[in-house]
């Protein structure tokens, strides 16, 4: 009890300030409108070099733009280099450019704001060098920043958000990318003025991206409400996401998606993101730390390793906290008034484990290429110095040998 004699948790505070959402069959034909709303007279499409090349997509991106569309910089990778980021924000500088569209997956999106937030700066090559030092790209107030736009063609859930990933390098070739240090950015401004969910564009997605992406954003919902940080606000956007994602997910890995499936699987990553990012605190814990453990040296997507973990880690988390499992089965619909504690965990954890199964993700981290069980030790090590672990439920604290063995649990 606090001292005035109220209970801590009868009271929350929510700052969220998100870009304005837009979600139909053919929504990016409203870009030229959106540019024009917020005064922005052309925009850089900023993405990676296989979406660039997919006309698909890039027909009506473009299309959308109209004689807004500035120029297209398809220089974006996985691995998310500050080299990147910096080439985008100079292009931007240099031909006056008001926006940017960033168009594709997780990491263009991370690009597009990190070049948003160098956009800052008067120098933005020491703004830059000034990043490798600190390990933050600052976003400075001598001037706006440039406005981003984001056009997701997955479902991992990096773009309604306030931060970002960068690997910290301005020359990276040659250098593995286990020594690349890791970076961020995060700041309201970096907020997309507006997003563009058009399920024509996740059609176009290679299926195993989409249905590893689709994990991560679906656990995503899964920590918000386990999170020190939650609120009524997120407990109430998490749960909903979870029951779309339950249902929508199953026609992911299907050729012909069903059109209303694939909408709610859409519409349930947009809230398991909504509020999940906000300007003191990320919402992501555990799941995410153990994913963060597999970045650099696997070739492996995040969502993947999200897959064959996620059952796993949520065993291990109840096995020492309570972790609201009661709200996660009834977001999941397995409630069941006369369940015991252990009994809703296992229905819970059996939830988890279908909505991989659902994505046609693999459940053995040894049929992750290279991976070997002498890695573990590392990878642990890696797992329990993740800030991510800062936002682990109440009450849980795992060392690196605790990990170790989820990891060989996993195996």
């Amino acid at each position: 009890m606090n001292p005035d004699g109220d209970d801590s948790r009868r009271r929350f505070a929510f700052d969220y300030d998100p870009g304005e959402l837009r979600c139909r069959r053919g929504a990016v034909a409203d870009l030229d409108e959106l540019l024009a709303a917020r005064d922005c007279d052309d925009a850089l499409v900023v993405t990676g070099s296989n979406v660039g090349a997919n006309r698909d997509v890039m027909d009506p991106v473009e299309a959308g733009l109209g004689d807004r569309l500035a120029g297209v910089f398809d220089e974006t990778t996985p691995e998310k280099y500050l080299r990147t980021g910096l080439d985008a924000a100079e292009r931007v500088r240099e031909a006056g450019i008001d926006a940017v569209v960033a168009v594709g997956s997780g990491s263009s999106l991370d690009v597009a704001k990190v070049a948003s937030a160098l956009s800052t700066h008067d120098d933005l090559r020491a703004a830059a060098e000034g990043a490798l030092d600190s390990g933050e790209v600052a976003v400075a107030d001598e001037r706006e920043s440039v406005p981003v736009v984001a056009v997701p063609t997955t479902l991992a859930g990096a773009d309604l958000s306030v931060i970002a990933g960068v690997s910290l390098s301005l020359d990276p070739e040659g250098v593995p990318d286990d020594e690349i240090p890791s970076g961020s950015v995060g700041d309201r401004r970096l907020m997309p003025t507006a997003l563009v969910y058009d399920p024509a564009l996740f059609e176009t997605t290679p299926k195993g991206v989409l249905c590893a992406s689709a994990m991560n954003g679906f656990d995503k919902a899964v920590e918000c409400l386990y999170s020190p940080h939650r609120t009524p606000v997120t407990d109430g956007t998490a749960m909903r996401a979870l029951s779309l994602v339950r249902s929508g997910f199953e026609t992911l890995p299907e050729e012909d998606m069903d059109e209303e499936k694939l909408y709610e699987a859409v519409a349930g990553v947009v809230l398991a993101q909504y509020g999940i990012s906000t300007p003191d605190v990320y919402r992501a814990s555990v799941i995410h730390a153990f994913g963060h453990g597999f970045s650099h040296d696997y070739d492996a997507h995040q969502g993947t390793v999200h897959g064959i973990l996620a059952p796993h880690v949520l065993r291990y988390v109840f096995d020492e906290v309570h972790g609201r499992r009661e709200l996660l089965a009834e977001a999941f619909g397995v409630a069941d008034e006369g369940a015991t504690d252990e009994e809703l965990a296992d229905a819970v954890v059996d939830a988890v484990a279908a909505v991989s199964d659902d994505l046609e993700l693999p459940d053995r981290l040894r049929e992750v290429d290279g991976l070997s069980r002498d890695d573990f030790p590392a990878i642990a090590a890696a797992i329990r110095d993740d800030g991510l672990m800062d936002a682990a439920p109440e009450g849980f604290d795992p060392t690196t040998e605790d990990i170790e063995a989820v990891l060989d649990e996993a195996w």
